[in-house]
């Protein structure tokens, strides 16, 4: 399993982050390595769906649920399928700025050759990837609360 954690700090409160980080609409968006995402809200607020996720060329679907999904404060979604993943979104604010952390713990079907080429490029691959996603959400929230 690999683990990569982001924190990026937004100058914004809570809820306005939450407006993006929380709205699945959003992450097809400014996620650079999601395609083809589709999503439906269930009864209890959560919501359910299927990506295709890019890891450098590779193409994983997977389905996509929300575990917990608390407004300004945290959301946790999983996903099965080619990729399995849990990702972690907390927010933590004093009112005028909001510290987002992420963490995405993964594992991927992979071959042989795809294990060590995880390690070597993937991984960096995904970090990069997440760094332009949290300042993809940072310009988008910072923008629509000026």
């Amino acid at each position: 399993m690999v683990t990569i954690r982001k924190n990026i700090i937004i100058n914004a409160p809570p809820l306005s982050v939450w407006g993006v980080v929380g709205q699945p609409s959003q992450w097809g968006k400014l996620n650079p390595n999601i395609a083809n995402f589709s999503y439906s809200q269930s009864a209890n607020g959560r919501y359910n769906g299927e990506w295709v996720y890019a890891l450098g060329k590779l193409k994983l679907h997977s389905k996509v649920r929300t575990n917990i999904y608390e407004p300004g404060r945290r959301l946790v979604m999983e996903t099965c399928g080619q990729m399995k993943s849990k990702w972690t979104w907390w927010l933590e604010s004093d009112g005028d700025w909001t510290h987002l952390a992420l963490t995405v713990d993964y594992t991927a079907k992979w071959s042989g050759i795809g294990v060590a080429l995880q390690k070597v490029c993937i991984e960096h691959v995904h970090s990069e990837t997440l760094d332009t996603y949290l300042g993809n959400i940072k310009r988008t929230v910072e923008n629509s609360t000026q």
